[in-house]
């Protein structure tokens, strides 16, 4: 490393794309907004995600790749994600520390969630990113920073060191050049890094700020160091946090911004360009903060965007609540079914739920698997309890996916988001009733049949029967809105 600096840049990209694979096909439906491109992944990456990694702009950010994206470059384009890993290894091996951390599994709003669900969405995040980059997280990104205290209890109990948030999700003030410890209950504390909100604020929507990556290291960043800290020659670290598709995707050109500014501009500024795994390790917060829970990045009124609603957004947001409420129900009811449906083949079916990642990505054997949480030695594959017990297990995998995030963050019921929310919950009630003979379905258009649209007029009842025709579910039951009998049967 050259001479020591004072001055510390720390760039952070959340890269994140929700699963748009239909569930029961596992394909992504054409989606016209995304032409040329067969659908926005592939536009995504195209304009994002291959010019980053040409660039080598992961080597040099901080950044988290969300385990759905993740696992779909996988599939799609292996060589980018390989070479997105070992930009996090090119970066251990320059610095002692990589530039990846680890990311909650489902972009599930996790003060929103059950503990038991919070468990299982750290716990998938963390083993996905340990088989995918090689190594342990020490960090982890929470879906729209939103967060509680219970959700940092269980991040430290994981052993996860640190997370990143607003400076407005705290109690008070917080100089955000320097990191701090919050106390959790029961004992223990874990770090937090507040970005800088100004800053990260131009970067994410000020195209003319961004046009010029040489004025903006000059001239945009030093009026955001501690002065008093400049003064008596202590390090403190900028932190600039944002979306990664905002890099090249929603902002033309900002790739090429992200690169000078990393590369060039900041280090020619005075600027020495980090990571916070580096950072941590040889700053320990000294101060203590106190969190305003539950809390979040993109919604000043808490978690409200994601639960009832509230006035980040414009229109009525009066479907976001019964929209919830008809996910909680069906959760209810597809956790007591698991619950006693495997009774007979798991020793602890949750801890079954947390390992199923595991067998489902291929990591692991059936026969490990079932030795592992199994009442039985090994998994006989032609035994009926054991069968059924891993179409509930599917089930519980999409009773995870039902729930991420983009479903409530917009202004309308009737979108994208969260017809592929809704989509999910009907996988997870087709499990159900292939593996036990139990209609979840009608409880749930009966709930759905509460939300509508303030644009269309349609419930959810209706985008639900709007979904593509599959053999696989029980019968409909009797329209539950006025546009319902128009719609496709299932």
């Amino acid at each position: 490393m050259s001479e020591h600096r004072h001055q510390y840049l720390c760039v952070h990209g959340h890269f994140y794309q929700p699963p748009r694979q239909d569930p029961f096909t596992s394909l992504i439906p054409p989606e016209a907004g995304a032409a040329p491109y067969a659908n926005y992944n592939e536009k995504i990456t195209a304009e994002c995600y291959l010019p980053n990694a040409e660039h080598g702009n992961f080597e040099r950010v901080n950044f988290d790749l969300g385990p759905t994206l993740a696992g779909w470059l996988t599939k799609a384009h292996p060589a980018l994600h390989d070479r997105v890993i070992e930009a996090d290894r090119a970066s251990a091996r320059l610095h002692g520390a990589g530039s990846a951390i680890a990311q909650a599994y489902n972009h599930t709003i996790l003060p929103l969630a059950s503990a038991r669900d919070k468990r299982t969405q750290v716990l998938w995040g963390l083993r996905d990113f340990e088989r995918r980059f090689g190594r342990v997280a020490e960090g982890m990104w929470l879906a729209e920073t939103a967060v509680d205290l219970e959700t940092l209890k269980i991040l430290h109990e994981m052993g996860v060191r640190y997370t990143v948030l607003a400076p407005w999700q705290s109690e008070a003030p917080v100089d955000t050049t320097e990191p701090y410890f919050i106390r959790l209950p029961g004992g223990g504390t874990i770090t937090v890094f507040f970005y800088n909100a100004p800053l990260s604020g131009l970067v994410s929507f000020d195209s003319e700020a961004t046009s010029n990556a040489d004025r903006f290291a000059h001239h945009e960043l030093a009026p955001h160091l501690n002065q008093e800290k400049l003064a008596r020659g202590e390090d403190q670290l900028i932190l600039i946090a944002s979306d990664g598709e905002l890099y090249g995707h929603h902002k033309p050109w900002r790739d090429l911004f992200l690169q000078r500014l990393t590369r060039d501009a900041a280090p020619a500024a005075g600027f020495e360009v980090t990571t916070l795994d580096r950072y941590l390790r040889d700053h320990p917060p000294t101060r203590e903060a106190r969190l305003r829970a539950p809390s979040s990045w993109s919604c000043h009124h808490g978690v409200a965007r994601w639960s009832d609603g509230c006035a980040c957004v414009p229109g009525d947001s009066s479907w976001k609540r019964p929209l919830r409420d008809a996910f909680d129900n069906l959760r209810v009811r597809l956790d007591a079914i698991y619950e006693r449906e495997t009774a007979s083949v798991l020793r602890d079916p949750w801890a079954a739920r947390d390992a199923y990642l595991g067998l489902r990505n291929g990591w692991v054997t059936p026969d490990e698997f079932w030795s592992d949480v199994g009442r039985r030695s090994r998994y006989p594959l032609l035994r009926r309890p054991e069968t059924r017990a891993t179409s509930l297990l599917e089930a519980q995998y999409y009773g995870q996916a039902m729930y991420t995030s983009c479903g409530w963050f917009f202004e309308d019921l009737d979108r994208i988001e969260p017809r592929n929310d809704i989509a999910f919950a009907r996988r997870a009630i087709s499990l159900t009733w292939r593996a036990t003979g139990e209609d979840l379905q009608a409880s749930f258009l009966r709930d759905l049949a509460r939300t509508r649209s303030e644009l269309t007029g349609m419930t959810g009842a209706d985008l639900y029967r709007a979904l593509p025709a599959v053999a696989e579910l029980p019968p409909l039951p009797a329209s539950t809105s006025r546009k319902a009998s128009s719609e496709p049967a299932a």
